[in-house]
């Protein structure tokens, strides 16, 4: 049961951190470890999630502890958001600033998403 759990905080955490377009590396400088090896451990269900960062997940993704834990990440036009409950249909907020940059990296957060659709992930 402890293994199950573990893994599915593991989907949790990776799926949250791939819709808001996070790098590891990003959410590992967040959290304040010293690499992002730290934090992907977290992603694969190697270490168990520590409470502090449970919390200070849940802030940077504006959900609650307990959804971070056991929801399911799901989109709405306002962004991420945690539910239980699942959706065949999504809508994405991207913020475009006419720069190629930005457009480039939107571009490749749709694409995270729509490959995590394709595998039924979310």
């Amino acid at each position: 049961m402890e293994r199950e759990l573990k893994q599915h905080i593991a989907e949790n955490l990776r799926k949250y951190r791939v819709l808001r377009g996070f790098t590891q590396e990003y959410i590992a400088d967040y959290l304040g470890k010293k690499d992002y090896t730290a934090y992907s451990r977290y992603e694969q269900g190697r270490s168990n999630l520590k409470m502090d960062d449970a919390i200070k997940l849940s802030k940077l993704y504006d959900v609650e502890v307990q959804e971070l834990i056991n929801g399911s990440p799901r989109i709405s036009s306002n962004g991420v958001h945690g539910d239980s409950s699942s959706s065949n249909s999504f809508s994405v907020l991207i913020k475009l600033d006419g720069s190629m940059e930005t457009l480039e990296n939107q571009l490749k957060r749709l694409r995270k998403l729509n490959t995590l659709i394709e595998r039924g992930e979310v």
